[in-house]
C-alpha cells in the first residue's frame, strides 16, 4: 500500500494525465492485520456475471467461487490479494485495500480463445468476428526474439508478411506484407495505441507490448484510408490494471554476437600468388614487382611470408544487452504503467562501429471519473547509432567523393599479400610515391596501390571503419490523450444493451536528428586517392514535427439476436519538416571538425508541410452471432496533390458466415468449435509521393534570349510535371476460412487474395525536344497485380504436464506489371528487367551455354569477339531484327530468374515440462534467386582482388595443350572488351536461394516462488541462440535480404547478420 501511494504521487508530481486517487474505505478504519468481509462480483467484458469463476486469496489460505450471479462473499485480511479466474479468461489480481465491497471485477477472454478481442482501427472486435484478414500475432512469443527492432521480430509469425534486413545494428528492416505493391515505398502503416506512427518504429522499446495486429486486406485497414495501401501493423502497449497494487518487473540479458567465418572460401597468400601470375600470364601483363615466379617448377609466390587474414583482422566479437523495467499497478479509478529501457549493440567490426544505442522512457496512465475516461500516453527515446552506413558507403560518399568501398567486400577482397596494419606506410595524395602535406604514417592502415601489390581497387577495410566518421542521433517525444465520453450515462441513461461514445484523441510528436560524418583524404576513390581539397566534413540537423486531432463517435447496440456497431469521426493530421545541411571540404586542420574550418563550404535547407483531412465511416452488424457484415469508408483529402483532386474516396465491404451456429451444422460442436467463411472487398488509396510534385519548376538565368540583336539572359521551366498527379489505387479481393477444432486447440485459417494496384506513380520518358532539364516526369501510368494464397495453423496441447504448442503458416505470391505507362517498352536497369505481363524486377543477362574448351568449339559457335578457348560461350538468340544474327551481343539478353521468393513459411515451436519451456522459431522461402555481388566478385575470372579458392582450377589443359579441361573459365587481369567474356552476367551469376532458418532457440527456467519468499515471484532464467543455422545451397550472407523494388534479390553486400548466444533473467516484485 506504501510502495503504491509514493508511487502515485509521483504520477502526480510529472503531471502525466492524471493522479493515482484511492478511494477511501466506507468503514472505519481498521488495521491491515484485521479480518473484515468483502463481496464482490465476477463479470465478463461485456458486463455479464461469471459464473464458477475461483476467488483464492494470494500467498495465503482460503477461497470460494461465484454464484449464478457472480456475486461472492470471503472473509479476508484488510490487505489481502485476490485472485479472480475462470476458464478461458485471464486471471487477475484485485487488491482489498480494506474495503468491504469492491468493485465490478472484469476479466478479459485468454488470448488463446476464439472469444478475444482484438484491435482494429478506431475501435475493438471479437475474432471469431472478424471479416476481413487480419492476423493476431502472440506478443509473449515476440519478446523471445532479441532484437532492436519491432518489425524484425515479426520474422516468420505472421503468413504474407516477408521482413528482411541485413546485420547492421539499428537497421530498419524491409517489410512487405503480400507482395510489392508500389514502385515506391513498401512499407506498412504502424499505428501505436490508436496514434498513426509512420513508416518506420524502430525509436520504440519491443517490452512495451501488449498485443499486435496485422491488417492485410482492405477490409480491415481501409478505415486507414490513403495510409494502408501497404497494410496496417497496430501495436498496443501495456497497462496497468484496476485495483492492482505496485507490480514492479525487470527483463534483461546480456549477448555476445559474431560473424560467422567461411561462408566464402578465400585464398591465402600462395593461392592468390598462383592465380595473380596465371592471370597475368593470360592476359599478357606484367607481373606487379612484389609476384615472383619459380621457372623451374612454374609456380608464383609473393616476395615475403605475409599471409593476412582478413576477415579474422576486421571482425570481432559484438556485445548486445538489453534491460527493462516496467512498474504497473492501479486504484479503484485508475492505473498506471512506466517503462525505462535501455538497449545496446556494440558492432562486431574493429574500429568505430557500426553500434547502435537506446533509451526509452514511457509512461501509460488512465483516469476514470463518472461518465469520463481520460487516458494518456508519454514517450521519449534516444538513440545513437554510429557508422550505419557501411553496408552501402555511397550513400553519402559520392561523386568527387567516389567509392568509399563497402567494408565487407573489401575484407573479403583485399590481397593477403598486404599487410592489415604497417607503421611505415605513407598514406599518399594525387599520386603514387608522394606524401601528402600532412604526416598520417602514424596510423600506417596498409597499403592500397603501389607496383610491389598491383592495381587494388578495394579500401583497407581497417582505414575506413576507423577513420570515417558517421554518427546519427535521434531524439524523439510523442505525447497523445484521449477523453472516452460514456453520453448515455452523462444524460442519466443505463441500459447495458446500448452504448453511445465519443471520444476525441490529440497527439503530438517531435523528432529531431542531427547527422556528422566526416571523409578525411586518406580514404581511397577507386583506384586513386581521395585528393587532400576534396576531404569533406558534412553536419546536418532535421526536424519532424507531427500534431493529430480525432473525433469520434460510436454507437455499439444489442436489439434481440441483432448487434450494431456504427463508427463515424472527424481526422486531422499535419506534418512538419524542417532540414538544415552544412558541408565544406579541404580542411587545413582536420583536429577541428567544424564547418566554417573548411577552405570552401556550402550549406543548403528545406522546410515544408503536409496535412491530411479525413472523414471516416464503418458499421459492423452481426444477427445471432452467425451472418456478419462490415462497411467501410474514409475520405482522405491530401496536401500533397493538386487542388482539383486532393479528395480520394476509399470504401470496403465484407461478409462472414458462421457455419458452426447454424442449426443444420452436421458435425459435432464439441469436435468443431468454429467454421467461418468470409469474403471481402476494398480500396485503398497511397500519396507517399514528394511534395509540391504537381508544381512545375522554374529556374533563374538558364535561358538566352535574343532581344534586338542583342543576348539577355532570363529564367524558364526547366522541369516539367503533371498538374493532374493523383492517388495510386488498390483495390483487394479477399476470400477467407476459418476452423477450430477440439475445444479450440487445433486453429486453422486458409485465404486467397488478390490486390490489383493501379495509377502507380511511374517515371515517364520527356521527348529530348521539350528542352527541360529532366528526362523523366513522375506520372500516374503503371499498374500491377498480387496474387496468393495463405493458410496458418496453430496446435496448442495444455492439459498434461508436458504441454507444448505448434504453429505453422505458408504463403504464395505471384507478381504480374500489368502496365508501364503510355509505353510497352520494358524497363531495363542493369542485370535487371521490369516487363508487362511478367513479375517486376527479373534477372536479365545471357544464356551460358559452357566453355569452349578446343578452337572448334568457338570456330562453330556464334561470334564472340574476342573470345579465346577457355572462355565462356553464350546462346545466340536474336539480333536486330528480332532472329538470331550469329553475333553475341546485347540483342541476346533473356530473363534469367526471378528474385521474389514465391512462397514463405514459418514453423514454430513451443514446449513446456514443469519449471523448463523450450522455444524455437524457424522460417525460409522457396523458389526465387539472389545475385550476391560479394560472391559474384570473388568467383570472377579478373582483377586482382582475392579469389574464392574454385577459381584456382582455372587454366588446366589437356597434356597436348589442346582442349581446355577446367570447369573454371580462363582467368586474367584485364577486364577490356577483349577479356570480357567470362564475367557476363549469366545464370552463372545467380544462384538459387531456397533455405529454411533456424532463427531462434530458447531454453528458461521457471523458479518456484516459494524458492524467494513473499517479495519476489515469477523469477525465470533463460539462454538462447539466434541466427542458429540457415539450410540453404547459396553461398553468402543474408540470404533472405529483399533487395530493392526493381533489383529483387540483389544483395550487395548487406551487413552479415551476427549468430547470437544471450542470457537473460526476469523476476518481479
Amino acid at each position: 500500500m506504501r510502495k503504491q501511494l509514493i508511487f502515485s504521487a509521483m504520477l502526480g508530481l510529472c503531471a502525466l494525465g492524471g493522479t493515482a486517487v484511492y478511494a477511501a474505505p466506507s468503514m472505519a478504519a481498521v488495521t491491515q492485520s484485521q479480518t473484515i468481509k468483502v463481496k464482490g462480483q465476477v463479470v465478463d467484458e461485456q458486463g455479464m456475471p461469471l459464473l464458477g469463476a475461483t476467488i483464492m486469496i494470494k500467498d495465503g489460505k482460503g477461497g470460494t467461487t461465484a454464484d449464478l450471479d457472480g456475486n461472492f462473499e470471503l472473509d479476508v485480511p484488510g490487505n489481502a490479494v485476490l485472485v479472480v479466474s475462470f476458464v478461458g479468461y485471464k486471471s487477475r489480481e484485485v487488491a482489498v485495500r480494506n474495503r468491504a465491497i469492491l468493485d465490478p471485477i472484469q476479466l478479459d477472454p485468454d488470448d488463446q480463445m476464439l472469444e478475444q478481442v482484438v484491435v482494429v482501427g478506431y475501435g475493438t472486435q471479437k475474432k471469431a468476428d472478424l471479416t476481413g484478414s487480419v492476423a493476431v500475432v502472440n506478443a509473449e512469443e515476440l519478446k523471445r526474439t532479441s532484437n532492436s527492432n519491432i518489425s524484425t521480430m515479426l520474422e516468420g509469425k505472421v503468413a504474407g508478411v516477408q521482413i528482411t534486413s541485413d546485420g547492421q545494428p539499428g537497421a530498419d528492416p524491409t517489410v512487405r506484407i503480400r507482395g510489392i505493391g508500389s514502385f515506391g515505398s513498401t512499407a506498412p502503416l504502424y499505428v501505436i495505441d490508436g496514434v498513426p506512427m509512420g513508416t518506420s518504429i524502430r525509436d520504440f522499446s519491443a517490452n512495451d507490448i501488449e498485443t499486435i495486429q496485422v491488417l492485410k486486406d482492405a477490409s480491415a485497414a481501409a478505415i486507414y484510408g490513403s495510409r494502408a495501401a501497404n497494410g496496417v501493423i497496430i501495436i498496443t502497449t501495456k497497462r496497468g490494471q484496476k485495483d492492482q497494487p505496485l507490480k514492479v518487473d525487470y527483463n534483461g540479458y546480456f549477448g555476445v554476437d559474431y560473424i560467422p567465418s567461411g561462408v566464402y572460401d578465400v585464398m591465402n597468400a600462395d593461392q592468390y600468388s598462383q592465380y595473380l601470375g596465371q592471370a597475368a600470364s593470360n592476359s599478357n601483363t606484367p607481373l606487379p614487382g612484389g609476384y615472383l615466379v619459380d621457372n623451374a617448377t612454374g609456380t608464383y609466390h609473393f616476395m615475403d611470408d605475409t599471409d593476412t587474414d582478413w576477415f579474422d583482422e576486421v571482425f570481432k566479437t559484438g556485445i548486445r544487452q538489453n534491460h527493462n523495467v516496467n512498474l504497473s499497478g492501479g486504484g479503484a479509478n485508475n492505473t498506471y504503467n512506466v517503462a525505462l529501457d535501455y538497449y545496446s549493440q556494440k558492432g562486431t567490426l574493429e574500429g568505430a562501429g557500426p553500434n547502435f544505442e537506446r533509451f526509452t522512457a514511457r509512461v501509460n496512465n488512465t483516469m476514470d471519473t463518472k461518465f469520463i475516461k481520460f487516458q494518456t500516453s508519454i514517450v521519449y527515446s534516444h538513440s545513437d547509432q554510429d557508422n550505419m552506413a557501411l553496408s552501402n558507403a555511397n550513400e553519402y560518399v559520392q561523386g568527387l567523393y567516389g567509392d568509399v568501398s563497402n567494408v565487407l567486400r573489401s575484407t573479403l577482397l583485399m590481397q593477403p599479400t598486404i599487410m592489415a596494419y604497417d607503421p611505415s606506410t605513407w598514406v599518399l595524395d594525387g599520386q603514387v610515391g608522394a606524401a601528402n602535406g600532412y604526416n598520417y604514417d602514424a596510423y600506417g592502415y596498409g597499403v592500397y596501390y603501389d607496383n610491389i601489390h598491383g592495381d587494388i581497387s578495394a579500401s583497407n577495410p581497417l582505414l575506413v571503419n576507423n577513420l570515417l566518421q558517421r554518427n546519427t542521433r535521434v531524439d524523439r517525444f510523442v505525447g497523445t490523450g484521449s477523453a472516452d465520453v460514456d453520453l448515455l450515462k452523462m444524460l442519466g441513461i443505463e441500459n447495458k444493451n446500448h452504448k453511445l461514445n465519443y471520444r476525441i484523441n490529440l497527439s503530438y510528436s517531435k523528432t529531431h536528428c542531427s547527422d556528422f560524418t566526416w571523409i578525411p583524404a586518406w580514404i581511397q576513390s577507386n583506384r586513386v586517392y581521395l585528393a587532400k581539397s576534396n576531404e569533406r566534413l558534412e553536419k546536418a540537423s532535421r526536424d519532424y514535427s507531427t500534431a493529430l486531432i480525432e473525433n469520434i463517435l460510436t454507437y455499439d447496440g444489442t436489439f434481440g439476436k441483432h448487434h450494431l456497431n456504427i463508427v463515424a469521426g472527424q481526422t486531422y493530421e499535419e506534418e512538419h519538416t524542417n532540414t538544415l545541411n552544412g558541408w565544406g571540404l579541404n580542411y587545413t586542420e582536420p583536429y577541428f571538425l567544424q564547418l566554417q574550418n573548411g577552405a570552401n563550404t556550402y550549406s543548403s535547407s528545406y522546410d515544408y508541410k503536409h496535412a491530411i483531412f479525413s472523414y471516416i465511416g464503418r458499421v459492423n452488424y452481426n444477427f445471432d452471432d452467425r451472418y456478419l457484415f462490415s462497411a467501410t469508408v474514409r475520405r482522405d483529402a491530401s496536401s500533397r496533390l493538386s487542388k482539383g483532386i486532393r479528395w480520394g474516396t476509399f470504401p470496403s465491404v465484407s461478409i462472414g458466415w458462421r457455419f458452426d451456429k447454424e442449426s443444420f451444422f452436421p458435425f459435432n460442436p464439441n469436435v468443431v468449435n468454429l467454421f467461418k467463411i468470409r469474403a471481402s472487398y476494398g480500396e485503398l488509396g497511397n500519396e507517399n509521393i514528394g511534395e509540391y510534385m504537381y508544381q512545375a519548376v522554374m529556374s533563374r538565368n538558364n535561358m538566352t534570349y535574343s532581344f534586338n540583336n542583342s543576348a539577355v539572359t532570363g529564367s524558364a521551366v526547366s522541369t516539367f510535371v503533371d498538374n493532374n498527379l493523383s492517388w495510386e489505387k488498390k483495390k483487394t479481393y479477399n476470400v477467407g476460412i476459418d476452423l477450430a477444432f477440439f475445444n479450440n486447440r487445433l486453429e486453422f485459417t486458409a485465404e486467397w487474395y488478390k490486390n490489383t494496384n493501379q495509377d502507380l506513380l511511374y517515371s515517364v520518358p520527356v521527348p529530348e525536344q521539350a528542352g527541360v532539364s529532366n528526362t523523366t516526369v513522375t506520372m500516374n501510368a503503371a499498374s500491377m497485380d498480387n496474387s496468393g494464397f495463405e493458410f496458418a495453423a496453430t496446435y496448442r496441447n495444455r492439459d498434461h504436464a508436458f504441454k507444448y504448442e505448434i504453429s505453422a503458416n505458408l504463403s504464395t505470391l505471384k507478381n504480374k506489371v500489368t502496365s508501364l505507362g503510355f509505353t510497352d517498352e520494358a524497363y531495363i536497369s542493369g542485370a535487371y528487367i521490369t516487363e508487362v505481363g511478367e513479375e517486376i524486377g527479373k534477372f536479365y543477362g545471357w544464356r551460358y551455354e559452357g566453355i569452349a574448351r578446343t578452337q572448334a568449339d568457338l570456330d562453330n559457335h556464334a561470334t564472340q569477339q574476342g573470345a579465346q578457348v577457355g572462355d565462356c560461350l553464350y546462346e545466340d538468340v536474336s539480333g536486330p531484327d528480332g532472329t538470331p544474327d550469329g553475333v553475341i551481343n546485347e540483342y541476346d539478353q533473356v530473363v534469367l530468374g526471378s528474385g521474389l521468393p514465391k512462397i514463405n513459411f514459418g514453423l514454430n515451436f513451443r514446449f513446456e515440462y514443469k519449471n523448463f519451456d523450450l522455444s524455437i522459431a524457424t522460417f525460409g522461402a522457396l523458389n526465387y534467386h539472389v545475385a550476391d555481388d560479394i560472391y559474384n566478385s570473388l568467383n570472377s575470372c579478373y582483377g586482382y582482388g582475392n579469389k574464392d579458392v574454385a577459381i584456382l582450377d582455372a587454366n588446366r589443359w589437356s597434356e597436348d595443350g589442346s582442349t581446355y579441361i577446367s570447369n573454371v573459365p580462363r582467368t586474367y587481369i584485364t577486364n577490356s572488351a577483349t577479356y570480357a567474356w567470362n564475367d557476363l552476367f549469366s545464370e552463372r551469376k545467380i544462384q538459387n536461394a531456397a533455405y529454411w532458418k533456424i532463427a531462434n532457440i530458447e531454453l528458461g527456467y521457471n523458479f518456484p516462488d516459494k524458492w524467494f519468499g513473499k517479495y519476489v515471484s515469477d523469477v525465470r532464467l533463460y539462454v538462447s541462440a539466434q541466427n542458429v543455422h540457415t539450410f540453404t545451397g547459396y553461398k553468402g550472407y543474408n540470404v533472405d535480404y529483399a533487395g530493392g523494388t526493381f533489383t529483387p534479390g540483389y544483395n550487395f553486400c548487406s551487413f552479415p547478420t551476427a549468430r547470437t548466444f544471450m542470457c537473460g533473467l526476469h523476476f518481479s516484485f
